[in-house]
């Protein structure tokens, strides 16, 4: 079963709506990437290891503003691109 968009951008949703540090988000993006390898779009893949890199530096965190926006884009199926 394939592992959506909008799956993702509504737990990212929840997340905001908690205040998870900005790391925890890039991890757990990470975590989403490896378990549902097999179940998701190239281009998604791609923009879950770009979201992960928030745990990697903080000069890849995005704001909450920001992830906001992504995680509406997200739910909307479109592709989003951090780079």
């Amino acid at each position: 079963m394939e592992y959506t968009k909008k799956e993702f951008g509504l737990e990212l949703k929840e997340k905001i709506k908690n205040k998870e540090d900005a790391e925890l988000i890039g991890r757990w993006a990470l975590n989403m990437y490896y378990e549902h390898i097999l179940e998701t779009e190239d281009e998604f893949k791609d923009f879950l290891k770009d979201l992960g890199g928030m745990s990697a530096d903080p000069q890849f965190e995005r704001s909450y503003e920001e992830l906001n926006e992504i995680a509406d884009r997200l739910i909307a199926g479109e592709d989003v691109k951090l780079y």
